[in-house]
């Protein structure tokens, strides 16, 4: 017997729901960028369910042009010690970040 799929993701037993979900979660990143799409695309409404966290909401805001207050716990690569482009960085750290 074959196995049942959504997208390339296996369906354990046919049913996903309410135990097996975790192959369908997705990151921050790629909520933005379905939010971008969808906007582009004409949808009016975007909604999350199971699973969603407020990093998630956050991006949607984010990716809408809004800023949230949470906003401020929204990462800050700038200051990433090896991928930051901050210009204050410790020398050492932007002498990693070249090495790398």
């Amino acid at each position: 017997s074959t196995q049942s799929t959504w997208g390339s993701c296996p369906i354990p037993e046919d049913r996903p729901f309410p135990i097996a979900l975790d192959p369908f979660y997705v990151n921050r990143f790629e909520i933005h960028d379905f939010t971008e799409k969808a906007i582009e695309a004409g949808v009016a409404y975007i909604g999350l369910c199971c699973g969603a966290r407020s990093h998630h909401i956050r991006a949607i805001a984010l990716a809408l042009g809004r800023t949230p207050p949470s906003s401020k716990y929204a990462p800050d690569m700038s200051k990433h010690f090896a991928f930051g482009t901050a210009k204050n960085l410790s020398k050492i750290y932007q002498e990693t970040k070249n090495k790398l």
